[in-house]
């Protein structure tokens, strides 16, 4: 259920991105439709579930321009049209994705990949493992020196 919502949003910029710049081309809507659902699914499982959480915001950023490319222009090649005007639309659409996808990090920094680090440092508390004790000595005096 935690990734409903964030895929649901990655898919609304996607789709905002892809309609914007493949209407131009005369593309079907239901080939730009198909397009952006396969290609915000794998990105969502590549980019935001395996790469963002190993190497940080920045980085994961940076290799979603060329994530998103790469996974545009063959769908687009392949459903719309061979030809090279794909690649340009593929480029201009992954630099959009690029912005667009620098802002969707931080709300699964801060929502979905948060929870887990939650979860985790819940457990590593509730081990123990790293408790102390804290109290007052008590002086035991023997019989003899109460007097």
């Amino acid at each position: 259920m935690k990734h409903i919502v964030p895929f649901v949003v990655k898919l609304a910029a996607w789709s905002v991105v892809l309609f914007s710049m493949f209407t131009i081309f005369d593309a079907p809507l239901s080939l730009i439709s198909l397009m952006t659902i396969v290609t915000a699914l794998v990105s969502y499982m590549i980019g935001d579930l395996f790469v963002l959480p190993r190497v940080g915001h920045f980085v994961a950023a940076a290799l979603d321009v060329p994530l998103s490319f790469l996974l545009i222009w063959p769908v687009s090649f392949a459903l719309i049209a061979p030809s090279v005007n794909m690649a340009y639309g593929a480029f201009f659409s992954a630099l959009a994705i690029g912005a667009v996808e620098a802002f969707f990090h931080l709300y699964m920094e801060n929502h979905v990949h948060e929870e887990a680090r939650r979860e985790e440092a819940h457990r590593w508390y509730d081990e123990g493992r790293w408790a102390t004790e804290f109290a007052e000595e008590e002086e035991f005096k023997k019989e003899d020196d109460r007097a």
